[in-house]
């Protein structure tokens, strides 16, 4: 519907303004006026009667000028003195004649006629003065001039001076009347700021009464309906676009009351039928708030911790739940060190279950966290499966020693000629069986480790390990086959690396892997370097090195067992893809943590932290 523009508040606003700027204007054109007639005032004082006292005193000055000069032409100095009474005559002329055109005064044509016939007596008689002094007759002079001369100077002077005077006290008519319409405008100017102001305050109250007003009510309104008051309605009867709006907003809320009753009830079938389905979900679930509050809790969580749902319910995590791991990954769901466990051990009616951690933040529009979803996805028969697949690498890998030990003296029976000489063509065949059985050989070695490691049948050792020691003595033995690639191999270690607690073999097996893959996928001319830094609590180790880099889409899989990232020029006896796997179970059972971070064709940087030994100062 369209408001009339008389009604509406486009018109109230720019009436309201247009009254104030009226105001303002007016207010402008009087002080504007009243300031011209000072400004008339003041150029009446400074423009004409200042300039007719400066000629009064500057003739007052040239007569001074004059008598100086006849003094000097008494003094026998006759041609400068007669040169300086020419220019102060001309000085004299020059500022009478200024005084003549500018006379402002009602005495000033009877003082400046007076000044001028006196002038002319003056100069007569100053010639009789100088005619004397050119006869060399200075005595008659000086008594001529003290007394004809003299008084004629005198009579001057006081001339000067009399128009000097008459010319300040109209300067004092003029200031004082100046003054006077000073006080009027200052009078005028704050009776017209007093009109305006209460005139801008009238307006002002006007305005808020007609629009401020009836917003304020209307936004108050409003923040009512939006925290769920739909029964109110907006009483506003103005012809405005304000009361077009609370008409328009009562038939909005009337139709959002009406769809909120036949509604909530498909809102909360939705909603029971979302509860069904978690309860039916056979993994454990558990929500929580931001504030750690416990949201919801189907029945597998329910039995895995031994709690009721309806006990739990809104209240804090912590005052509930006992184990830390699920207290951990609820508080910090990004951070929480044990998310890195691949699985969770839990007994449930005497009987171990393991179980994989998932969690997800609920997040919100503002990028906040609004709380937590944890599940716990059972993966007990996959856990046994793993395990009955490790007994049986490991009992195959144990059957496979004693054979491939009896293969192998053979072959090398065979290869040192005790029963007898070989062929070249017995020789290659003998080699390459040979390479075959130190390759079955490592492959044994390898499954029997992780086989230990995976089992957790391997004992932990809490040596103390010098970090700087355990790198030497593993790097020792591998500068050959560096200089034999021409590959430069290089390690640094901080003078204040604290120590390890653990198995040094171990720890060397590590960082051997890792520096022999480097040197693999390391091309003639490259180099690889070994770090080791201080990281808080731990030591940080890095293998650098600048090969050839691994694809990103490797990278996720590149410690599982049996993968290998490889050309199909790559080709290294025994590697089968256990040695990743292995460092990562030896980094993990420590309490460690490996990764890395590559790029293709600029090299590959694996990085493993271990905790430091906490030597108690002697």
């Amino acid at each position: 519907m369209q408001v009339p523009f008389f009604h509406s508040l486009r018109f109230k606003v720019v009436f309201g303004s247009a009254v104030l700027v009226a105001i303002n204007i007016a207010v402008t054109a009087w002080a504007i006026y009243n300031f011209a007639r000072l400004t008339r005032a003041l150029d009446t004082v400074l423009g004409e009667h200042y300039q007719n006292i400066v000629a009064a005193e500057k003739m007052a000055r040239s007569i001074s000028q004059h008598e100086d000069a006849l003094s000097t032409i008494l003094s026998s100095e006759i041609t400068s003195g007669k040169t300086e009474f020419a220019e102060a005559k001309n000085e004299f002329f020059q500022w009478f004649q200024q005084s003549n055109e500018n006379r402002t005064v009602p005495d000033a044509k009877t003082i400046l006629d007076n000044i001028r016939s006196t002038y002319d007596g003056y100069l007569i008689v100053t010639d009789s003065l100088i005619s004397l002094a050119e006869q060399n007759e200075f005595k008659e002079g000086k008594a001529f001039y003290a007394s004809i001369v003299r008084p004629f100077s005198q009579r001057l002077s006081d001339n000067c001076f009399w128009l000097i005077e008459e010319n300040q006290k109209e300067m004092q008519k003029v200031q004082q009347q100046t003054r006077t319409t000073a006080e009027e405008a200052g009078i005028a100017v704050l009776l017209a700021s007093l009109l305006a102001i209460g005139l801008s305050i009238a307006t002002t109250v006007q305005f808020t009464k007609r629009i401020i007003v009836p917003a304020e009510r209307l936004t108050e309104t409003v923040h009512q309906i939006g925290r769920g008051r739909l029964d109110l309605k907006i009483d506003i009867e103005t012809n405005d676009e304000v009361g077009e709006l609370s008409r328009e907003f009562n038939k909005m809320t009337e139709r959002l009351r009406k769809y909120e009753e036949l509604n909530i009830e498909k809102i909360l079938s939705e909603k029971q039928k979302s509860e069904t389905i978690v309860e039916s979900i056979s993994d454990a679930i558990i929500v929580c708030d931001s504030e750690m509050n416990i949201q919801l809790m189907n029945r597998s969580a329910e039995r895995l911790l031994g709690l009721a749902e309806d006990q739990v319910l809104g209240r804090k995590a912590e005052s509930s739940i006992t184990d830390e791991r699920l207290l951990g990954v609820l508080r910090h769901p990004r951070g929480s060190t044990e998310l890195t466990m691949p699985y969770w051990e839990f007994t449930m009616k005497g009987r171990s279950i393991y179980l994989r951690p998932r969690v997800s933040e609920i997040p919100s529009k503002y990028g906040v966290r609004n709380g937590v979803v944890l599940i716990l996805q059972d993966v007990t028969q996959f856990r046994e499966l793993d395990k009955m697949k490790s007994d049986f690498m490991a009992a195959v890998s144990h059957e496979f020693r004693t054979p491939l030990t009896s293969v192998n003296m053979s072959v090398d029976i065979l290869r040192q000629k005790l029963l007898g000489p070989l062929t070249k063509a017995q020789e290659e065949l003998l080699d390459s069986s040979k390479q075959d059985c130190e390759r079955l050989t490592k492959l044994v070695r390898e499954l029997l480790q992780l086989s230990k490691l995976e089992s957790g049948k391997v004992e932990m050792r809490d040596d103390i390990v010098d970090v700087r020691k355990v790198i030497e003595s593993t790097l020792q033995p591998l500068y050959l086959p560096f200089r034999e690639k021409g590959v430069e191999l290089r390690f640094t270690v901080e003078n204040h690396a604290p120590q390890l607690l653990g198995d040094e073999q171990q720890f060397s097996w590590v960082i051997s892997n890792l520096v022999t893959n480097a040197l693999r996928y390391t091309d003639r001319g490259g180099s690889v370097v070994v770090a080791a830094v201080p990281d808080g609590d731990s030591v940080l180790i890095r293998v650098e090195d600048t090969g050839r880099g691994i694809s990103a889409e490797h990278l996720n899989s590149i410690f599982d067992k049996f993968v290998q990232v490889k050309q199909s020029a790559d080709s290294t006896p025994g590697s089968v893809g256990l040695g990743l796997a292995i460092a990562k179970e030896i980094v993990e059972l420590y309490g460690g943590k490996i990764w890395v971070e590559s790029e293709l064709n600029k090299g590959t940087t694996f990085y493993f932290r271990l905790p430091a030994a906490q030597v108690q100062p002697a």
